[in-house]
């Protein structure tokens, strides 16, 4: 009866860790897939001044990649993770407002389709911000999704390579997604506005809180390297 009693969380863990392998492993396919795309495709665009063909090129995939990232905040609420579902939810509700809420319902501020079916350049800067986007969450959930498949699923000691590209890529990569968010929301007021529903004052309260929300999730990444370098200056 002991041995059987004993044997329930050991069955429940491994659940738990195959269940979290086969979610990191397929999330990190399905952002490499996204930015390796983006990747081959920016600089041939960007050469013929086509940028704005990546939004028909990608976004659809974008845009379904990034929502299964919903599942992180059940993750992280039902405890299956140690994050906290605010900070968790925080982190993948501004994407998924910018791809639901942002380029879903106004694609012109990107790219444009005009009476021949075909794709034209959208607002100003739009594209450059969605290539930015593009770029600045593809290499950064790699990297994420990467590290967290090598935990799960090879061994608990991760390459000092990764280690490395986990806490020092976001100084950069997060100021350019940040930004770049910023540009595509700021280019969605416009045609908000123009439809007179109100929802340009949406857009204006979630840039509103931009600044602030941006400033948590930064410095609560810039405590998590913090912990993580310490720890691991202390075990060796």
């Amino acid at each position: 009866m002991n041995n059987q009693i004993k044997s329930k969380p050991k069955q429940s863990s491994s659940s738990k860790s195959l269940y979290l392998l086969i979610y990191n492993a397929t999330s990190f396919l399905l952002w490499s897939t996204v930015t390796l795309r983006a990747i081959l495709l920016i600089p041939a665009l960007a050469s013929h001044n086509k940028l704005y063909g990546l939004y028909d090129a990608l976004f659809q995939f974008l845009r379904v990649t990034q929502t299964v990232a919903l599942l992180e905040v059940a993750h992280a609420a039902l405890g299956l993770v140690r994050a906290s579902p605010v900070t968790t939810a925080m982190q993948v509700a501004s994407r998924i407002m910018l791809v639901w809420g942002v380029l879903t319902p106004f694609p012109q501020i990107v790219a444009t389709t005009n009476a021949f079916g075909r794709t034209q350049q959208g607002t100003t800067g739009g594209p450059i911000a969605l290539a930015g986007c593009h770029l600045a969450w593809g290499i950064t959930e790699m990297i994420r999704y990467g590290f967290f498949v090598w935990k799960e699923g090879i061994s608990d000691q991760v390459p000092s390579w990764l280690m490395w590209l986990r806490y020092n890529t976001f100084f950069v990569l997060y100021p350019i997604g940040i930004s770049s968010e910023c540009v595509l929301m700021y280019l969605a007021l416009e045609p908000a506005q123009d439809g007179k529903t109100g929802y340009d004052w949406l857009l204006k309260a979630v840039l509103a809180i931009y600044v602030p929300g941006s400033y948590i999730l930064y410095t609560h990444m810039m405590a998590q390297r913090r912990k993580i370098l310490k720890g691991k200056s202390k075990a060796s």
